[in-house]
């Protein structure tokens, strides 16, 4: 696939934003584009009862179930307080630091299933005094959002939004510098619209070189591709999915974290440097199994598909608790990502397309 036609995936699945618990809308998008892939009448995406969006490709003779999750959701916040003055206060939804917050633009969904568009405030340097204009700890809860509203009742009343309406910060999707680099993009969201694109493209490489006319793959595996939900809060939607279905071995798709500032814990991994496999995470309380990560390292050097070995600390996964909370034999792969949990995110199309391949072939040589 070119990459124009992967930049076109990703913007179309962008402009649906997905809070976590509110995946329903982007979920949509990801449902046309893998039903799109096949013209059988019987190949349809399902939703379960906690908003996973899945579909079962049928092996010939499969002899294990094997599941791709990418995640729905993305950070974002939910408006706990509506003050006086019409500025409102807010909480997290997922985790993520304030520092880089002061200015930024969110939306905010209104009960009217609006998108209420605000900033949040921070001090001009025209009224700070330079006494004040040290380094200092952001506290999110601290913070406030203005929307133009001039009081509470304007607020509630004329824009809408009330106390639990859920907010995402705002930005654009494209080339970081069309003119320049036709690879790397930035925006909002890249955890995890990198990944949720990466499974459409496996999905249409699994399809074109393996679907028979009976619309079963022609592999000794039943694969599953799964778009979960509420990962950023906790792995709900991977864990639910697991618990309903008969699954014996995971592969997670993810972002791979990408760092070069100083204080940062990394394992030196390159933007430019290919997919990344994850051998442990979530300062040691998340092993990945060393056997399938070991087969995914072989796979790569057999394919010559050049790839980069990563631990993360502060980080968790759905392909992670499959492995701590089911026992479910499970390997991570992350697409590489700067300044991740921020906005903008900076990633590439190589590697997306890069991680769609090294799975494929770790799938056909099954």
């Amino acid at each position: 696939m070119l990459k124009k036609d992967i930049l076109e995936i990703i913007q179309e699945l962008s402009l649906k934003r997905a809070p976590s618990g509110l995946e329903k809308e982007r979920g949509k998008v990801f449902k046309k584009e893998i039903e799109k892939l096949c013209k059988h009448k019987d190949f349809s995406v399902e939703k379960d009862k906690l908003g996973n969006y899945f579909i079962k490709l049928k092996g010939t003779s499969p002899k294990q179930k094997i599941a791709i999750f990418a995640h729905l959701d993305e950070i974002g916040g939910t408006i706990r307080r509506i003050k006086k003055d019409g500025k409102m206060e807010f909480s997290k939804r997922g985790g993520y630091e304030g520092r880089w917050l002061i200015s930024k633009e969110v939306q905010i969904l209104n009960i009217n299933g609006d998108w209420i568009n605000g900033v949040i405030c921070g001090r001009s340097a025209h009224s700070t005094p330079e006494k004040l204009r040290i380094p200092e700890k952001i506290d999110p809860l601290e913070l406030e959002i203005y929307c133009g509203a001039k009081n509470a009742v304007e607020v509630k009343e004329k824009y809408k939004i009330h106390i639990g309406s859920p907010l995402v910060f705002f930005g654009k999707l494209d080339l970081l510098n069309p003119k320049y680099d036709d690879n790397i993009i930035a925006g909002y969201s890249m955890d995890n619209l990198t990944a949720l694109t990466c499974l459409i493209l496996l999905t249409k490489k699994l399809i074109d070189e393996f679907m028979n006319e009976y619309g079963e793959l022609k592999l000794k595996s039943d694969i599953y591709i799964v778009a979960t939900t509420r990962e950023e809060i906790g792995t709900e939607g991977a864990y639910y999915f697991l618990k309903n279905n008969p699954i014996d071995k995971v592969i997670g798709i993810d972002i791979g974290l990408v760092e070069d500032i100083a204080g940062t814990i990394h394992s030196d991994l390159k933007l430019d440097g290919g997919p990344v496999i994850v051998w442990q995470e979530g300062r040691g309380s998340g092993i990945l199994d060393y056997d399938f990560c070991k087969s995914l390292v072989l796979t790569a050097e057999k394919n010559n598909i050049k790839f980069q070995n990563g631990v993360f600390e502060f980080y968790g996964s759905d392909a992670g608790k499959a492995q701590k909370w089911h026992g479910i034999s499970s390997a991570l792969i992350g697409i590489p990502t700067k300044f991740s949990h921020n906005v903008p995110e900076i990633s590439t199309l190589d590697a997306i397309k890069d991680t769609a391949e090294l799975i494929f072939q770790y799938l056909k040589n099954l």
